[in-house]
Parts: structure tokens; C-alpha cells; sequence
């Protein structure tokens, strides 16, 4: 095929600078938002961060209020001869007393410069804070793996040279939680060795600690476990675990099957069921290497004169501000000194357009920051609106509540209601929560009415609620469940029940009947 060249002409939509700053804020949780608010003040030197403890309230305030019209006029051209720029405006005052949600049609006119940060920083180096920030780091202790644990108690196994190997290759093929997902038969042609050779060396994994690594399913990680206590390892749950068919049907309550193919009584096996219950079935998660997830609730909800309130914790935020020094010195190049030299000109103008670009960028930061709060806090208020019964009396009160009805009430787009709630969360009298996790689905009214009924939470209880009252000799259908939500008003289908019933792990009608 030959090559050639082409024209082709379409339109697309780009994020410009400003844009993907407004929602990279809007987005990032608290921790987050402070770890970018401190990398761009490292990035443009005239932005500095303030202590609030030094400032009064009406200097805090002040801090946010844009500055006098003479020292922020970035439109008026550097060149007497050039026309101004209708097109550039200074972003709107971020100080009102009652800001806007974000609004991308405001950002959209905020785009009147492709600025870039420059890589420099307003911070010297230290080399004795980053040895102290390198030590920090070195100190940090690492958690220890599943492989490097086993690993430990291989070297003072003593074992073979062979074995060895084998025994390397199994703790290298677990996965996550401990099990052996590949073939003993692979394992042992891979190292040039016999199977009896490889099943030696995985009875020693078997044996090491956390008790039940090295299963190949669920059954032999549970019977390692009951065969390692004494008080158990020759106790019915072992006779039920040997064999296969009836540990199925164990796993399925049909305690008289399984009793009956264990050789146990029927009590017994009922017995070994919950004592299975109180075992590990994932044994290698406890040497996760995923670092623990730590969440700070930036918003706090409490009632205030009868009404759940939204508020914002923003203590440990850092703030920052426009440096009033380089404002100052902003507004001072703007003098034409009477002698001036054509250098000295030019470098004046050259120094102005530098700090043009670094103030725009630093005043187009505090008004993203500030929009973030405004549309974090109307979002949030909007949804304890919503959802009183939460607050009053946990999930089982939560309604049917979508993204889509927050945005109609807030007044922006369902998008960015999703970006507001990503990774945000709350602390209410019902603890700590993820803001997202208060939109939930729903089911319709029985008489079709318009809007939902129940949320799905709410029905998983009422079913859990029915199955734990019922006559264990006649138990509920899955049909006569949805009968009974049908009279309670919520239109729930026989196939709904069935996958909520799956859901919360309840045995269906037959597997929980009892004689």
C-alpha cells in the first residue's frame, strides 16, 4: 500500500488548564486537596501558605476578597500602542457572601490564557530538612507479604535442595488470599521433579503459618484449620469436611444428608456449621501489601433547629493566599519611572507579564478552591435534605435517591454531583460514611404510584427481617415474601426476592426448613 498524506478536518472538545483544575479540586478528597493546594504553592512562588491562627476574622475574610481594581487590572496592555483584550477577565470575586456552585460556564470565560506553572518554587533548598524528610520516609515500616512470611519459615525448614525449590515455586504461585490455584503436576514438571516429590513440599507449606495457606479450595483451607486445633482435629467438622459430597451438602443446610454421608448425628452437623462459620476462609489477607486506606469525613452533619445541617471541616486545610508583597510589587510596575532606559523598560514589562501570569493563576486557584467548598457544601446539604431518616435512624430509612435529583436541586449537572461525592465523606450521630453511599436505588410503590417506595437497603432489611421470624417447620417462599411486600405497599418481584436472598446469603425455603 502506498503512503500518503491526508487533511482531515473535525471538532473536539478539550479541557483547557483552568478547566481540568476546577475539577481535579472538585474531585480530590480532603487529604488530596491538601497534598495539590501545597504543590502549587510550590510551583508558583507568589502564592504563600498562612497560618489562620495569625490572622484576625476580618483579615481571614479579607484574605479572600479580590484586590482593588487599580492592582488587578491584567487587561491593560503592556504597550501603549495594543488594543486591550476584551476577552480576559479577572476571576469573579470569591469572597460573596453566597457563592455559586461551580459553574463551567464561568470557567469557560475564566479560559483567556494558556498558562503554564513554571517548575521553580518559592522554597529554598534545605539539605538538613530533606535529610529529615528522607529519614521519615526510611522509617515508614513495610508491611510484610504472604511470600516473604512463608518464605522465612522455608529457610529453617531444612529441607532438600529439591523440595526446597518446590516448596519456593508453591509460595510463589499463591494468590492473595493464600490459595494454590496452579497444578501440582505443572509445579512439579517446572522444577524437573516427581508429583510425590512436590506433594511433600506442599504438605510443609501447609504446615506453616497463617494456618490454611497452601489449600486448593475452600474445603481443605477450612480442614487444615480444624486438623491444626486439637480440640478438633478428630471432631464430626472433620468427618464432614473429608468428603466432598458432604460438605456440599453441609454448605446447603441439609444437616440430615450430611450427617447421614459423614456417619454423624444431624445435631453434629448443624454444630460443625457454625464452627465453620468462626473460621479464616481467606487466610493470606492478613499480609495484604495494600497500604490501609485512612479517610478523613470533611463534612459533618448535625441538626440545627429541627433541621439536619451540612457542615465543612476545614481545619486541617492549608490555606493559602496571594503573597501581598507581590501584589504590591504588581502594582508598582505599572509606573513608568520619568528617564526610564529602553533595557530598564523592558525589563519592567517582562517582569509585569511574569507576575500577570502568576497572579491570574494564583487568584484562579482561590476561586476554584472557593467553588469546590460552595458546590461540596450545597451538595451535601441537599443530600441531608434528602435523607433525614438516615441521620434519625440508619440505613434502613435511607429513599430511592439519584444523582440526577441533587443536580436538579442544586442546579448543576448530574456529572458533577458524581465528582463532588467521589471519595468525600461524612460523620453524622450514625458514625462515619461515604457521601455516595447515600444515593441508593429503590423500588416502586405497589399501586404505581409515581416514585419509588422503598430503597433496596430498606427492602433487604424488611426480607431479612421476615426470614428471621418465620416458622423454621413452614419458612417463607420466595413468593410469598413478595406477597407480603406487595401488602406492605412496595412492589418487589418473586425473582427480586430470589436475588436478594442470594445477596444477604439466606438459604432458600427448602434448605431452611427444619423438622
Amino acid at each position: 500500500m502506498p503512503l500518503s498524506l491526508s487533511q482531515q478536518l473535525r471538532q473536539t472538545q478539550t479541557l483547557s488548564p483552568q478547566m481540568r483544575q476546577a475539577l481535579g479540586l472538585l474531585q480530590a478528597p480532603a487529604m488530596e486537596l491538601g497534598q495539590l493546594i501545597r504543590q502549587q504553592v510550590d510551583t508558583n512562588p507568589v502564592l504563600e501558605l498562612v497560618d489562620p491562627t495569625e490572622l484576625s476574622i476580618d483579615e481571614a475574610r479579607a484574605e479572600h476578597e479580590a484586590p482593588p481594581a487599580e492592582e488587578r487590572d491584567f487587561d491593560e496592555p503592556l504597550d501603549a500602542g495594543a488594543p486591550p483584550d476584551p476577552a480576559a477577565e479577572a476571576p469573579p470575586d470569591p469572597a460573596g457572601d453566597a457563592p455559586d456552585p461551580l459553574d463551567f460556564g464561568t470557567l469557560a470565560k475564566l479560559d483567556d490564557a494558556d498558562y503554564l506553572y513554571s517548575d521553580g518554587g518559592n522554597n529554598e533548598y534545605d539539605p538538613d530538612a530533606e535529610e529529615r524528610r528522607q529519614f521519615l520516609f526510611d522509617s515508614i515500616p513495610a508491611r510484610e507479604s504472604l511470600q516473604q512470611h512463608l518464605m522465612l519459615q522455608l529457610a529453617q525448614a531444612g529441607l532438600p535442595e529439591t523440595e526446597t525449590q518446590l516448596a519456593e515455586q508453591i509460595v510463589g504461585s499463591l494468590d492473595a488470599s493464600g490459595y494454590l490455584r496452579t497444578s501440582l503436576a505443572d509445579i512439579a514438571q517446572g522444577s524437573f521433579a516427581t508429583l510425590p516429590q512436590a506433594e511433600r513440599a506442599l504438605r510443609l507449606v501447609q504446615s506453616f503459618h497463617p494456618v490454611g495457606v497452601g489449600a486448593r479450595d475452600l474445603r481443605e483451607c477450612l480442614l487444615l484449620q480444624l486438623r491444626a486445633d486439637p480440640a478438633t482435629a478428630h471432631g464430626p467438622a472433620v468427618r464432614l469436611l473429608a468428603r466432598e459430597d458432604a460438605f456440599e451438602a453441609l454448605a446447603a443446610r441439609r444437616f440430615a444428608e450430611a450427617a447421614r454421608l459423614a456417619g454423624v448425628a444431624p445435631a453434629e452437623a448443624e454444630e460443625a456449621l457454625g464452627l465453620l462459620r468462626g473460621l479464616d476462609p481467606r487466610p493470606g489477607t492478613r499480609f495484604s501489601n495494600e497500604p490501609p486506606a485512612y479517610v478523613r469525613p470533611e463534612i459533618f452533619v448535625r441538626r440545627v433547629d429541627g433541621r439536619w445541617t451540612a457542615f465543612l471541616d476545614e481545619d486541617d486545610l492549608p490555606r493559602v493566599r496571594v503573597a501581598p508583597r507581590w501584589r504590591a510589587r504588581h502594582a508598582a510596575l505599572r509606573a513608568e519611572p520619568a528617564g526610564e532606559t529602553p533595557t530598564a523598560r523592558a525589563a519592567r514589562r517582562e517582569e509585569r507579564r511574569y507576575l500577570d501570569e502568576k497572579i491570574r493563576a494564583g487568584d484562579l486557584l482561590l476561586f476554584n478552591i472557593e467553588q469546590r467548598r460552595a458546590t461540596l457544601l450545597a451538595v451535601a446539604q441537599a443530600v441531608a435534605d434528602a435523607q433525614p431518616g438516615y441521620f434519625e435512624r440508619g440505613r434502613a430509612a435511607l429513599r430511592p435517591l439519584t444523582m440526577a435529583e441533587i443536580a436538579a436541586k442544586v442546579g448543576v449537572h448530574e456529572t458533577t454531583v458524581s465528582r463532588a461525592v467521589s471519595g468525600k465523606y461524612l460523620r453524622s450521630p450514625q458514625g462515619v460514611a461515604e457521601l455516595r453511599s447515600l444515593f441508593v436505588g429503590g423500588l416502586r410503590a405497589a399501586d404505581g404510584a409515581a416514585g419509588a417506595a422503598a430503597s433496596t437497603d430498606r427492602v433487604k432489611e424488611e426480607l431479612k427481617r421476615m426470614v428471621d421470624a418465620e416458622d423454621p417447620a413452614a419458612p417463607l417462599s420466595d413468593a410469598a415474601i413478595s406477597a407480603r411486600f406487595k401488602a406492605e405497599g412496595i412492589e418487589v418481584a418473586r425473582r427480586t426476592v430470589a436475588k436478594y436472598r442470594d445477596l444477604l446469603h439466606i438459604p432458600s425455603s427448602g434448605e431452611r426448613r427444619k423438622a
